[in-house]
């Protein structure tokens, strides 16, 4: 599982940058990194070697479609992790809801939206 980034926060006047940290190679994030790792170090692989004049033009096609699939991935991965506890999001929309409207159907129960085969 892809590892959660620090929340970010004002930086005091004596600190300074971190270096930016050198990316895994595929074999690194092979060995000891997450999925998410294993896919952007495969990702930067082949950009390399799709933005190499040496690449063969008959892998051009597929690699290029390799490394979009990629990304898809990557983004996919990230968009899960942004989005935390789906219950959480669930539970926030509920007391929105009740806030606005406390005898609204859908938190009384008065809606019954289970599955009727029967209905079709």
């Amino acid at each position: 599982m892809a590892t959660k980034k620090p929340p970010l926060r004002a930086v005091a006047a004596d600190e300074t940058a971190a270096p930016p940290s050198q990316p895994m190679t595929v074999e690194q994030a092979a060995k000891n990194g997450s999925h998410r790792d294993l896919l952007v170090a495969i990702r930067d692989r082949i950009a390399e070697t799709v933005a190499g004049a040496s690449c063969p033009p008959r892998d051009l096609a597929s690699l290029t479609k390799r490394l979009q699939d990629i990304a898809h991935q990557i983004e996919a991965i990230d968009a899960r992790d942004a989005e935390g506890d789906p219950g959480q999001r669930i539970r926030e929309l509920e007391s929105a809801l009740r806030a606005i409207d406390p005898s609204h159907p859908l938190l009384t129960g008065a809606i019954d939206d289970r599955y009727d085969a029967s209905a079709i």
